[in-house]
């Protein structure tokens, strides 16, 4: 999502898995550029259904070239719809602050997902290249001259 928290534009992607989830936030100048005051960022996460109290996560800034870029490692303890909030107080400043909602969703396999996913595009591959294989033999023995008998 991008919205604009008065002096900035705020991007945010989200890995949201349940355990320790993922969020990186953006933080740029409306033109698109560097902000001139760095803000401090924090997020929190409370369920839809109330079940749990807000819990505040602060951003740690990670390091990088020409980009404003903060990670968050929240924790969902079970899949549910969670309401999350970004908040930006520029030094100085009023916070301001965004809210959304997303779906807590089970961690993946890590490098096992490729091979689950690959795994039937490689099978219909190996098929075709058999298929080819005895294509080919075939079209060979055809165009072959009969042997002549003695």
């Amino acid at each position: 999502m991008d919205s604009t928290l008065g002096d900035y534009v705020v991007s945010v992607w989200a890995d949201p898995d349940i355990g320790q989830a993922t969020f990186y936030i953006i933080v740029e100048s409306p033109e698109g550029g560097m902000p001139r005051d760095i803000p401090h960022v924090a997020l929190w996460t409370e369920p839809v259904s109330g079940r749990l109290e807000r819990a505040t996560w602060e951003a740690t800034q990670q390091d990088l070239r020409n980009q404003l870029q903060f990670e968050v490692l929240p924790y969902f303890d079970q899949g549910d719809i969670w309401n999350v909030g970004i908040q930006l107080v520029r030094p100085g400043g009023d916070p301001q602050e965004v809210t959304a909602q997303v779906e807590s969703t089970p961690p993946g396999y890590g490098p096992w997902d490729l091979v689950i996913y690959i795994f039937p595009f490689v099978f219909l591959a190996g098929f075709w290249a058999a298929a080819m294989v005895r294509r080919s033999r075939a079209l060979r023995r055809m165009s072959e001259p009969p042997h002549a008998a003695a």
